[in-house]
């Protein structure tokens, strides 16, 4: 959670588009994966039958993916990480939400004073800003929003294909990921990357960190991992004070508050 909490400095550093950053860093970690996966012939036989049987939650899981990505990548790049990060911590509370609408979840009178809680949080980060399209800190503050939504899509579209291989679900989350901003790649381009950042990106925050944490949900209850997974906000504006100088304002701080305290209930309570 450490690690992935400086992505957004290494994502400023690579001095790409956000969607330049999320087709790399797909692009190149599902190559890593590959050749890792390389190594056992099990594995590589398996992908064919699971795209076969599959398709359909891996399709959109791979889609929701990459967009989650590309447009949080893109709202480090028009408002602080602090705003971005915060507001992208709403993403549990939305998938709360999507699983009882679609999936008929139900849900308690504290859920729905929980999700009203992260909400007001999020109202209170956007009054400090001029609600107005040409306001780059708003714009930043909507694209984590859309970022957050594609999240929260992620551990629902994820209970349909329970049982696989977790390095070969990764590897074609990654790889459909690719092949769906590859196209907006081509028409718009991402600037002129910095290797070593995208290096970073691809070896440390997404091969490395989802090994790391893989590897920590076979020794910790998947509640205590949900637990730890608030060192990566909290994380992220201690590096972006750190390095860019970046202050939270007084609002964001608060909003910023209550949607961890909300998000936190929440995972707690379905831990209970």
């Amino acid at each position: 959670m450490l690690i992935w909490g400086s992505v957004g400095i290494f994502a400023r550093f690579s001095n790409l588009s956000g969607l330049g950053v999320a087709f790399y860093r797909v692009s190149l970690g599902a190559l890593l994966l590959l050749l890792i996966l390389a190594r056992n012939r099990e594995s590589l036989l398996s992908i064919s039958p699971l795209l076969k049987d599959r398709w359909k939650p891996l399709l959109a899981l791979g889609i929701s993916l990459g967009l989650n990505w590309a447009f949080l990548f893109t709202a480090f790049n028009y408002t602080t990480i602090a705003n971005a990060v915060l507001v992208y911590y709403l993403a549990p509370i939305i998938a709360t939400v999507i699983s009882w609408r679609f999936l008929e979840e139900r849900l308690s009178l504290k859920s729905w004073l929980l999700i009203g809680t992260a909400f007001a949080g999020l109202i209170l980060i956007m009054s400090g800003q001029n609600v107005d399209l040409g306001d780059r800190d708003f714009i930043g503050i909507l694209l984590a929003l859309v970022a957050a939504f594609f999240y929260a899509l992620i551990p629902n579209f994820g209970r349909f294909l329970r049982g696989i291989d977790g390095k070969t679900l990764t590897f074609l989350q990654l790889a459909i990921a690719s092949l769906v901003l590859a196209p907006f790649m081509i028409a718009s381009g991402a600037g002129e990357p910095v290797w070593w950042a995208i290096f970073v990106l691809v070896a440390v925050h997404t091969v490395l960190a989802l090994f790391l944490y893989m590897d920590g949900l076979k020794e910790v209850e998947v509640n205590e991992a949900a637990l730890l997974s608030y060192l990566d906000p909290m994380s992220a504006i201690v590096y972006a004070f750190l390095i860019f100088g970046e202050v939270p304002g007084m609002r964001t701080a608060i909003g910023g508050a209550l949607i961890l305290l909300a998000s936190l209930l929440d995972v707690k309570a379905r831990g209970s």
